[in-house]
């Protein structure tokens, strides 16, 4: 079978021939290109567009975070809370302070306490326990901070 394909191909003339090796030539490069090529091609612009995609995703993460700000605070954090929640017009009935917590009950006008309460934590304070009691038009809580 393969002499009588070798010499029909001998018998072809020789400007066929040359057609035929032509022919051969650009359906490779045509094959190369769909089957190589182009897919290397949409593999690479999907990659580059997720890639894009994690850029900007990455970028909303980092603007959603808050900004940490090392506040330095020169006094000890139960003179701060005491005077802080003096200072929101919180009426402090009892402060108790051993090595690492601090126990702390107060009463107010139920905004004020609720953000009273943020505040510090913004600040910093580690709440420990918290139970807020509603008491007629106030709001009593009872709440034990870790200090350091």
């Amino acid at each position: 079978m393969k002499a009588l394909l070798h010499e029909r191909w001998r018998q072809l003339p020789r400007r066929d021939r040359q057609l035929c090796g032509v022919l051969a030539v650009f359906l490779s490069v045509v094959f190369g290109f769909y089957s190589v090529w182009q897919p290397a091609q949409q593999r690479l612009t999907a990659a580059q567009t997720l890639y894009a995609q994690h850029v900007v995703q990455a970028a909303e993460v980092q603007r959603a975070q808050p900004a940490q700000t090392a506040k330095v605070h020169t006094q000890p954090l139960s003179t701060r809370l005491s005077q802080s929640a003096t200072s929101a017009g919180l009426n402090v009935q009892q402060f108790e302070m051993d090595t690492q917590r601090l126990r702390i009950t107060l009463s107010g006008n139920a905004l004020a306490v609720l953000e009273w309460l943020n505040r510090i934590e913004q600040e910093g304070a580690q709440l420990e326990s918290l139970t807020l009691e509603k008491n007629d038009q106030t709001l009593e809580a009872h709440l034990q901070i870790t200090h350091p």
